[in-house]
């Protein structure tokens, strides 16, 4: 009964910590408040002064957190800021050990509203995805070749009617070195274990997927063009100037949208109400027609402000046509419509109408609340400019891509139900084998010399039996070596050599994967001051020498097992 205290106050413990790791991580957390006059004009990001307050906080360890707190009310949307404010307080332990979880999911918040940032990290795990799976699934082609190609090779001859996977061979190659590659693979994978056959269906099954990765990766690529950038800062909040610029004289429903929330928020409400008439003749949006109607009240059209927020609302009930239309009929003192359309603009979004409560109140000039662009809208926007950078094959289409991939998934499936390969290596010596040549049906896959040497052992003289028996003693230890050697290579290359080909791929696949982020990382820096997905790095590496470490030891074990 003496125990029972100190596991009870234990308990006590665990669920106090417990407690205010929840509420450190879901507190609401306050900072400083940016520049009034860019709030006045609808901007609430500005990135190049968060970056160079992050900079700062580098060089001044003793005022970090003030300065990466300033940094992220400059920039909410800013995913550098949190994270270097999770770091820093994560370094001062033990205070700061539950604090940086909170602004660590708050940088990975921001990733979905900050395009370039969402749109930079996709593309790289995108590229680091697929590139890993083609290194890896041409690391088990080579490493299979020498020991699948003569079992091939021995069908081809016995059976002339096994040249229908030469023809399989050319009908890939017609697609591209990508598509042979998985062929090749694929004919090796004929002769794999049964749970290895599992991976050549992956592979065909990654490659009916590759033509949508290649189009998000060209849209990666070519997405960064001037008007691209103005549509994406204006509704992120960043900047107005560069809108109305560089999206003059374009006619997509994106370009005259953003340009027309630019001109309105620097206080151009007529070009702002000509822009938003051009976007409404393209397209009968609610957005265009709430921001139309905040125009028109502004330049004291109170009638058609009415007109266009009912046909806003007719067209798609939205929170800031509500909102708006409350103020309007507030202001013509009908004060029971008003609190009526107050309630349902709370009852759709309330904490985007609480959270405008705020700011209009500190800032008396933001009265009206206006609609944005999002991230479906700047997809559609950068599908219209993409240029084909990359291709997967020279002349055939995604489509046709992905039919040939699943056809040749399908005639793997068929070709083994068919039960047409016949080849086999011994269990002992991997001599090749097949029903044609070894004539006697043999014991556990081996051939005739071995099966007289460990099996039927009066047929044999003693002699020749133990020189048979050092033959075979001498290839299981050259293959255990190399297995040993293969061990220090990347994870799964001796999985592969082994037999094990599925795991074997798993295991370089990830790694690859973890090796590729870290190397193509910087490529892909954004933002003014060139930052990287730092973040990703951290779980990179440690991913990449978990895998390693933890192939290696797995490899060793299964070796002295006797299953490699």
């Amino acid at each position: 009964m003496r125990n029972i205290k100190p596991v009870r106050s234990l308990k006590r413990v665990l669920k106090i910590l417990l407690a205010l790791f929840i509420l450190l991580s879901s507190a609401t957390f306050v900072f400083p408040h940016m520049d009034g006059a860019r709030k006045e004009q609808g901007l609430a990001n500005n990135e190049p002064f968060s970056s160079s307050l992050i900079s700062r906080a580098g060089n001044n360890p003793d005022n970090a957190i003030e300065l990466l707190e300033e940094s992220v009310a400059e920039s909410p949307d800013f995913p550098p800021a949190y994270f270097r404010l999770s770091l820093t307080n994560l370094r001062k332990m033990p205070q700061g050990l539950f604090t940086w979880s909170y602004f660590f999911v708050e940088g990975m918040k921001s990733y979905g509203r900050n395009w370039w940032w969402l749109l930079n990290l996709s593309g790289l795990l995108l590229l680091a995805f697929g590139a890993s799976f083609l290194i890896a699934v041409s690391a088990a082609l080579l490493l299979r070749l020498p020991r699948e190609f003569p079992l091939l090779k021995h069908d081809i001859k016995e059976s002339p009617r096994h040249l229908v996977l030469v023809l399989v061979l050319l009908f890939s190659a017609v697609f591209g070195p990508v598509l042979f590659a998985a062929s090749a693979l694929m004919l090796f994978g004929l002769y794999f274990r049964k749970k290895d056959r599992l991976a050549i269906y992956l592979v065909f099954f990654l490659l009916a997927f590759l033509p949508l990765g290649i189009k998000w990766l060209n849209l990666v690529y070519s997405a960064s063009t001037p008007a691209m950038r103005a549509v994406v800062e204006v509704n992120e909040a960043r900047d107005n100037e560069l809108a109305i610029e560089a999206l003059e004289g374009r006619g997509e429903f994106a370009a005259l949208f953003s340009r027309a929330l630019a001109l309105k928020r620097e206080g151009r409400c007529p070009e702002a109400i000509e822009a938003l008439s051009a976007a409404l003749s393209v397209r009968k949006d609610p957005r265009a027609y709430t921001n139309l109607a905040n125009c028109n009240l502004i330049t004291g059209d109170a009638e058609n402000a009415r007109r266009n927020y009912e046909a806003s609302l007719s067209a798609r009930p939205t929170a800031a046509a509500y909102f708006n239309l409350s103020r309007l009929n507030r202001e013509e003192f009908n004060f029971a419509k008003g609190d009526e359309m107050y309630r349902e603009a709370v009852k759709l979004d309330p904490v985007r109408v609480s959270g405008f409560i705020g700011i209009s109140e500190s800032f008396p000039k933001r009265t009206l609340m206006d609609e944005r662009l999002h991230m479906g809208d700047f997809y559609e926007f950068a599908r219209g400019m993409r240029k084909e950078f990359l291709t997967v094959s020279f002349w055939a289409p995604g489509v046709l891509f992905t039919a040939a991939s699943l056809l040749l998934a399908v005639f793997y499936y068929y070709y083994l139900r068919k039960g047409n390969i016949k080849a086999y290596r011994c269990s002992r010596c991997t001599r090749i084998l097949c029903p044609k040549c070894e004539r006697e049906p043999q014991w556990g896959q081996m051939c005739k010399n071995c099966y007289q040497s460990l099996v039927k052992l009066e047929v044999l003289d003693p002699k020749e039996r133990v020189s048979r028996l050092l033959k075979i003693h001498g290839h299981q230890v050259r293959r255990a070596a190399l297995i040993k050697t293969l061990s220090f290579a990347p994870p799964g290359v001796a999985y592969i050599y082994g037999g094990k080909v599925l795991p074997g791929i798993a295991f370089l696949w990830s790694f690859v994967f973890f090796l590729l982020i870290l190397l193509l990382n910087p490529f892909f820096a954004t933002g003014m001051s060139g930052m990287e997905h730092g973040w990703l790095n951290v779980i990179a590496g440690a991913g990449a020498v978990f895998l390693y470490l933890f192939s290696f030891a797995r490899t060793r074990r299964r070796q002295g097992q006797g299953w490699l």
